[in-house]
Parts: C-alpha cells; sequence; structure tokens
C-alpha cells in the first residue's frame, strides 16, 4: 500500500504504508519529538524492553477492546536509521511521483514558495518527528531507540509512542489496512480515513497515558513538547496543518463516535468509512450518511497541446487550509457547505501548468460566501496582485506567483451554484479555461 504525501492533499503522517505515530502532544503546530532516552535500569527491576513492550500492549489491548493479534517484528533504530527509513518511503518511485504533483499543485496555488523542494521539506518535517512506524505490509514496528539487543529501558515518551503504534497493529490486524486504504476513492477520502485511523490510535494512546503515567511522567512529556515545538524546522503552514488534522481532527471525530457508542462505533466505522474531510470536520454529516457530489474537469479543457498531468478531489479540509494559508480570519465559514469537487492539473510539455478546478456548494449563500472569502483573502495577500476587469461576487482575476487566476461563480441549474478556478499562464488561457469548466 502507497500512501500519498500531498494527495490527501498533504498526507505527510504516514509514508508508503507505514502508520507513523504522532507528535508528543499536538498542538496549534506540529512539534519534534527527540529520540527517548534508553538507561542501563530498567521500567521495573528485571523487567526487559520486551516485558514492557508486552505490558503495554496488554493495556492497550483492553482500552481498545481488542484480542492480542499475532506477533510481529520490532526493529530497534536510532534517529539516523529512523530518518533513512523515512528517506526510503519517501524515494518510493509511487511516492516521487505523487510528490511531483502535488509540488506543481502547491505552487500554482500559491501555498509554497516556487523554489520549493518539496521533498526535501517532507523528510525534514518527518525525519524530526516521527518515533516509531508501523508497516502494515511488512508487519513490522520501527522503534526509536538505539539498543539492538532488547536491554534497556524507553522513557515515557517512547513508551507513549509505542502504545500509539501498537493500536495501528491492532486496526491491521482486526480491519486490514490495506484493504481499507484501497477502498478510498479520492485523496479527499484518502485524508478522511487517516484520520479515522490516526484519531483512533492518539484517543487510545492517551487514555493509556492517563491510566499509566502520574505527574512526573507528565511533566517529562511536557517539558519534551516544548523542547521540540523549538526546534521544529521551518516549513509552510499548508505543510503543518495537513500533518496535523489525522491526529487533531482525527481525535475529535473519533471523541464523536466514541460518544455515539463507545469503541464499537468506531469499529464500524472502519467497515463504514468516512468518505471526505468534510464529514471528519463536520460529524453530524458522516451519520447522515452525506456524501459529496461526484463532478469533473473535462481533459481537453486547455485545448490542444496540453495534456493532464493529475486529477483528484481537493476537499473542504484543503480548501479550508489553503484559505487560511492565505492569511483569511474566515477560512472555515468560507469551506464551510462544501458539496464536492474536482480538479486537474494540466501540463504543456515545455514546463507550463495550469490548473482547473470545478466546486459544488450546498447552497447558493454558502457559494457566494466562499466565492466572497476567497477574493478577499487574494486581495490582501501580498504575493497576489488584483487584474482589471472583474465583477464583483461573479468573476474575478488576480496575478499570482503560480500564474493567472481567475475564479468565477455561476448557478448550473441541476447541481446548484459552483465555483470554478483556473490558473494558467496567461490571463487568457486562465479566463478561456473557466468559461469551459463553467460549461460555456
Amino acid at each position: 500500500m502507497a500512501t500519498a504525501i500531498v494527495a490527501l492533499p498533504t498526507q505527510v503522517t504516514a509514508t508508503a504504508g507505514a502508520q507513523a505515530s504522532p507528535v508528543a502532544a499536538p498542538t496549534s503546530t506540529p512539534t519534534v519529538t527527540p529520540p527517548p532516552t534508553l538507561t542501563a535500569t530498567p521500567e521495573e527491576p528485571g523487567q526487559t524492553i520486551g516485558e514492557l513492550l508486552a505490558s503495554i500492549e496488554r493495556a492497550v489491548e483492553q482500552i481498545r477492546g481488542m484480542d492480542t493479534p499475532p506477533p510481529v517484528r520490532h526493529l530497534f533504530v536510532d534517529q539516523a536509521g529512523m530518518r533513512a527509513r523515512i528517506a526510503e518511503e519517501l524515494n518510493d518511485p509511487e511516492v516521487v511521483e505523487q510528490i511531483v504533483h502535488d509540488s506543481v499543485l502547491l505552487k500554482l496555488l500559491g501555498v509554497i514558495p516556487q523554489d520549493s523542494d518539496l521533498g526535501a521539506i517532507y523528510e525534514s518535517l518527518l525525519g524530526s518527528q516521527v518515533l516509531g512506524l508501523y508497516d502494515p505490509e511488512k508487519e513490522e514496528f520501527f522503534v526509536l531507540g538505539d539498543d539492538q539487543s532488547g536491554s534497556g529501558s524507553l522513557d515515557v515518551e517512547a513508551q507513549l509512542t509505542y502504545a500509539h503504534e501498537y493500536v495501528h497493529r491492532l486496526q491491521d490486524s482486526a480491519f486490514d489496512l490495506e484493504e481499507v486504504k484501497e477502498r478510498e476513492s479520492d485523496d479527499d477520502m484518502s485524508i478522511a480515513v487517516s484520520a479515522l485511523i490516526e484519531g483512533d490510535a492518539t484517543t487510545a494512546q492517551t487514555r493509556y497515558m492517563l491510566e499509566n503515567f502520574d505527574f512526573g511522567d507528565l511533566a517529562e512529556l511536557l517539558e519534551s513538547a516544548l523542547a521540540a515545538q523549538a526546534a521544529l524546522p521551518p516549513s509552510p503552514y499548508f505543510l503543518q496543518r495537513s500533518l496535523e488534522f489525522a491526529y487533531v481532527e482525527g481525535t475529535a471525530f473519533v471523541a464523536e463516535l466514541i460518544e455515539t457508542g463507545g469503541f464499537a462505533a468506531v469499529d464500524d466505522a472502519f467497515e463504514n468509512l468516512p468518505r471526505s474531510t468534510e464529514q471528519v470536520l463536520h460529524p453530524e454529516k458522516y451519520f447522515v450518511s452525506e456524501v459529496p457530489l461526484e463532478l469533473d474537469v473535462p481533459d481537453d479543457a486547455m485545448g490542444p497541446g496540453w495534456s493532464v498531468q493529475a486529477e483528484n478531489v481537493l476537499g473542504e479540509f484543503f480548501l479550508k487550509t489553503w484559505l487560511e494559508a492565505l492569511g483569511s480570519d474566515r477560512a472555515g465559514a468560507a469551506a464551510a457547505g462544501w458539496g464536492g469537487d474536482a480538479y486537474v492539473v494540466f501540463e504543456d510539455g515545455d514546463g507550463g501548468f495550469a490548473l482547473g478546478v470545478v466546486i459544488a456548494w450546498d447552497s447558493g449563500p454558502d457559494a457566494l460566501e466562499f466565492f466572497d472569502y476567497a477574493s478577499d483573502a487574494l486581495d490582501e495577500h501580498q504575493d497576489f496582485s488584483i487584474a482589471s476587469g472583474g465583477l464583483p461576487g461573479v468573476l474575478e482575476a488576480w496575478w499570482g506567483p503560480g500564474g493567472y487566476v481567475v475564479m468565477s461563480r455561476w448557478d448550473s441549474g441541476a447541481q446548484g451554484d459552483m465555483v470554478a478556478i483556473g490558473i494558467t499562464p496567461t490571463g487568457g488561457g486562465s479566463h478561456a479555461l473557466v468559461y469551459a469548466l463553467s460549461g460555456g
């Protein structure tokens, strides 16, 4: 199973099928977690690391209400080894291709610098944060620590990380994470499913912490989290929030599931997967099975000389985070009411790229709200300049770092009010693209 990196649109919390542990203490920004301290004295007198891990496993099984799965391999690696493992995953051909696609998309939208090396950013972010991995394809744990023999002891942070990763092992045994990921229909759904997977693990991990750690342990975790935040490598806001989503919003989503029916409701969600990030952000839409409209962007919308480089779905979380990255303080309201979307990235073979997006909304006011707030954000952002000839609320244009941006709103009839976004190297090209997207 190969999990996308940004195509979720930025699922950097899991690489090439390996479920990565979250940051030590999720906050408003991702945090760096230093490697665990291995000491000469085990957690309990005479207790080996193997026995310590087994005790964590039994406790997590009880919290999660799941049976003991068949044993799997535990590989202890140091920080350099973990970074090498992450680099190996990022160099997988499918992941490399995904990063290329994602880099073009994010540069067209102006949320990462035009000279960014997205693969290097991911490697830096993940290499500084990942404490452990569970790979469902190989059924292996990778635990951060320099003890290959299994003697010694893990500090509380590493124990907490292992509790989180062991939930992924339980999920894999019960639901087959490879098969779960195969049921994803698009990138937005992929992010939503990751939110279920990571939200479940983070919830169980938190309960383990509260039931097994004392105040001294909690103080140690807090100190580590603060140090981690200070050491976080600089990265674009969009990527930071995309890294957090599966853990922060995923945990909130799982809390809503548990409130309706305990962990049994979480188990049911693995059979009835969330279909969109909209359902994660607004769990009431999951409970009533409100699914996105299926839209498409014509492959020939750019005309002769252009071909499709990538096509997929952005989703409510992507649109919300895009506006936040542009500085909007109304991004949540703007993206709420999302009803479905589709996008295509085009290429001309000479290094030119274009983007066409169509977005459906639950109502006319929802479409107008997005159009107005997105227009305001683009108007006020330093990297965009207003182009002439716009019609407020209907058609507006800007020059941006990724090209000439045109946004339009219209009533499509059967699918209600729609918004289209076109970005090409020229003003004429962008207007023509939006005209084609709106059925003109």
